[in-house]
């Protein structure tokens, strides 16, 4: 404590900050990618104004990041390692806004311990983009309701737009802040202001790529958006979709971290609420609520509401602080709930260096990809093949970047706008062409297709892929072929 008197509790954050990025930069390299990291890697090779999936502000930022390291998980992962140091500090900066420099510093140890947010903090997904530009907004929506220059407003939509290009769960913020003004009526008036014509503008200039990419390949996007909220031709109540979501929340956040938001924010919600927690609040229930809506009718991914634990992370320590010094006896609870936090997080930092079951590993999907590109790249020698086609996005992506010579890969032909790649250009099958299929199971739409294609199709490879000699995933390998 000494050592943060002489220095100041601000640069004693700054250390910090730089310290856990250090490591983090380090640790990254350290574990495999994921499927999402190794499609949007395939993404930056192709770059566009937007994707199938997403907006191009994940494949902007690995082209960036391997064009200065290579094409190399270091190279992909850098962005998202400083991104994320960037966002604690924007964290620390609004805490200490709102309230002071010791909250502040509580809220970055309680988000730093988060288990969501720290391995999000390492894997280069679209969420260290959505995450630092959602908390640069919120700092600059508080900022432009204490200021009366106009043009913070526009900066304020800019940044809402930046993050609108990563996730578009951003735009939900555009609610958050109607909500608030709605809510609050001394900024009621702001609604239909000037002010709010310069956000508009801002947000419209900054999704210029997608509204032209959208236009260029009919709408791609509502399509896309359409599948992945779940709802097929009408909404039906699933009580059981919306647990599974709930109880996702509690696993990703921490349980007694999630307890703790959830009761912080009923607490709360009273008559007489202050501006800060107006504020702060508007940034979190709105997103909880969406979410869990479409969860009524299908579950959510757990890491859709990551953005609104920027400020529920704010108000809930702000919320246990007080509490803790009206009633010393809650401090052991809130101190069990850090440890907690600490202990799973910790867990999913050690368990790639761990030989853990296949049921009990927090980090299969990063694993065992070393393993299986060799098995690929044997069928690739002994049966000369000249295609590599994939059952799904994440093999196709992951072949691509773990073989040796980083080949292009393929899916099998799908609808447009099915997948990214039913948006470039596909393989052309010869007489001669060979090529090796890959799927995590007998994949029997895709060999239907495939047939199609070629007349030969027989399996020449199951196995699966190890870490540490532990079982990770099951895959075959079929060749295909023309007879010759």
């Amino acid at each position: 404590m000494q050592f943060i008197k002489n220095i100041g509790l601000v640069k004693f954050v700054a250390i910090l900050v730089l310290v856990v990025t250090a490591f983090r930069l380090w640790y990254a390299t350290k574990i495999g990618l994921v499927g999402d990291e190794a499609y949007y890697w395939l993404w930056s090779k192709h770059l566009a104004a937007s994707y199938r999936d997403k907006g191009p502000a994940v494949a902007w930022t690995i082209a960036l990041g391997t064009e200065i390291f290579g094409n190399n998980i270091f190279g992909i992962r850098f962005f998202a390692v400083v991104l994320s140091g960037g966002t604690a500090w924007l964290l620390f900066l609004l805490a200490r806004k709102l309230y002071d420099e010791h909250i502040a510093l509580w809220c970055l140890l309680m988000a730093a311990v988060t288990p969501m947010l720290a391995v999000g903090s390492i894997l280069m997904t679209i969420d260290p983009l959505s995450v630092f530009f959602w908390t640069l907004a919120a700092l600059l929506f508080w900022a432009a309701l204490h200021n009366a220059d106009d043009l913070i407003w526009f900066w304020l939509g800019l940044a809402i737009g930046a993050g609108f290009l990563a996730k578009f769960t951003n735009g939900v913020q555009l609610i958050c802040i109607a909500f608030f003004l709605i809510w609050t009526k001394d900024y009621r008036s702001l609604l239909f202001s000037r002010k709010i014509l310069f956000l508009g503008i801002a947000f419209l200039l900054a999704c210029i790529p997608i509204l032209w990419w959208n236009i260029r390949t009919g709408w791609v996007h509502i399509t896309a958006l359409h599948s992945r909220s779940g709802v097929t031709d009408t909404f039906k109540i699933h009580p059981h979709q919306l647990i599974n979501f709930i109880f996702e929340q509690f696993i990703v956040v921490s349980p007694l971290f999630m307890a703790g938001i959830i009761v912080a924010a009923i607490f709360l919600l009273k008559p007489n609420i202050d501006l800060r927690t107006k504020f702060l609040l508007s940034q979190f229930l709105p997103i909880y609520g969406l979410f869990m809506f479409f969860s009524l009718n299908s579950a959510g991914k757990p890491n859709w509401t990551v953005p609104a634990l920027v400020t529920g992370i704010v108000f809930t320590t702000n919320f246990w602080y007080r509490l803790a010094l009206r009633k010393p006896v809650c401090r052991c609870g809130i101190a069990v709930a850090f440890a907690v936090a600490l202990i799973m997080t910790t867990f999913l930092h050690i368990a790639n260096f761990l030989p853990l079951p296949q049921k009990l590993d927090p980090m299969r999907r990063a694993q065992g990809w070393p393993d299986f590109a060799t098995h690929i790249e044997k069928a690739r020698s002994d049966y000369h093949t000249n295609l590599l086609i994939g059952s799904h996005y994440s093999i196709a992506s992951l072949m691509s970047f773990y073989l040796p010579d980083q080949p292009t890969t393929y899916l099998p032909p799908g609808p447009y706008g099915s997948s990214q790649f039913s948006l470039w250009l596909t393989y052309r099958v010869t007489p001669d062409s060979r090529a090796l299929f890959v799927a995590s199971n007998t994949q029997q739409a895709s060999l239907d297709t495939l047939h199609k294609q070629f007349k030969e199709i027989r399996l020449i490879d199951d196995f699966w892929s190890e870490h540490y000699r532990q079982k990770i995933n099951h895959f075959y390998i079929f060749l295909c072929s023309n007879g010759s």
